[in-house]
């Protein structure tokens, strides 16, 4: 909720963060994304080898694919919003995480980055630079933040905001 709260302005929730949207939750297991979505009215497609909430699963708005998130992509590039909490290297998400807008399957993004033990700075640097560089490459334009959130004291969460997409990369 705090990422939420943190990287969208209040008078954007209407249009950014608002019932019938589609959402993706890559590594969704138990389901603490996944909550936030469907609480914001949002269908959600939930990733993750490992069980889902049950008081998810029950509310209609959630499928469960039991797959690996590096390797699910949608049957429609239809994504308004993907959030990603997997336990792995920052610069596999950040590539990741680039597939998925590069290749048009998503509008907006919130991704956690886990900060190694040494030389987080230079990580975190590193990859939001890759991010710039290779949006850059393709002509799309965004509006990328990071913030380190209070209660995640090993990671730094990211917002990706598409703004244009060049039309030959367009869903």
């Amino acid at each position: 909720d705090e990422a939420f709260l943190y990287f969208i302005p209040k008078d954007e929730w209407a249009t950014r963060l608002t019932s019938g949207l589609r959402a993706v939750d890559l590594g969704a297991a138990p389901g603490g994304w996944t909550y936030q979505l469907v609480r914001r009215g949002m269908m959600v497609q939930s990733i993750d080898n490992g069980p889902m909430a049950e008081s998810l699963m029950d509310t209609g708005q959630v499928r469960h694919f039991t797959e690996d998130g590096f390797k699910f992509r949608p049957e429609k590039k239809n994504i308004d919003w993907l959030v990603c909490d997997m336990v792995e290297k920052p610069s596999k998400v950040t590539r990741l995480m680039l597939d998925w807008v590069v290749n048009g399957y998503v509008t907006e993004l919130i991704f956690n980055l886990k900060l190694p033990m040494k030389k987080r700075f230079d990580s975190v640097y590193e990859n939001l630079s890759l991010i710039r560089t290779e949006l850059k490459k393709y002509g799309i334009e965004y509006k990328l933040q990071a913030k380190h959130l209070y209660h995640d004291r090993e990671e730094i969460t990211v917002n990706l905001q598409v703004t244009d997409i060049p039309k030959h990369l367009k869903r």
